[in-house]
């Protein structure tokens, strides 16, 4: 299988605050009393890390055919890919889509265009 979506690891400097790569919103920590708030733009497709989605978009759950489904069975879809929720996560076909991951946290951000 192709992989659709394009993914950076960072290795040195994971502990980086997560920002959009299209119009520079910081989607993980902008607000200083809650830091693992989410603050989401509108080319977040998602955010997760290697045991659960923290966010997902509608255009996420639209092209991954997630729609109607719960946080259950959106799990179990995940957990059926041997490669877990990277494996799963590469299946998406949405032009330009982008993955960070920060490998000390797993936090994954994916934006596209």
């Amino acid at each position: 299988m192709s992989q659709f979506i394009q993914r950076t690891e960072l290795k040195t400097f994971y502990y980086t605050p997560v920002h959009c790569p299209f119009c520079g919103t910081r989607v993980m920590g902008a607000d200083p009393l809650d830091e693992t708030r989410i603050t989401a733009c509108q080319h977040t497709l998602f955010i997760a890390h290697d045991t659960a989605f923290e966010y997902r978009s509608a255009r996420l759950n639209a092209n991954l055919s997630l729609e109607g489904m719960s946080d259950q069975q959106v799990e179990a879809a995940w957990l059926a890919d041997e490669r877990g929720i990277d494996g799963f996560t590469d299946t998406v076909t949405l032009t330009d889509a982008i993955s960070r991951q920060d490998k000390r946290r797993d936090r994954l951000a994916k934006g596209c265009t």
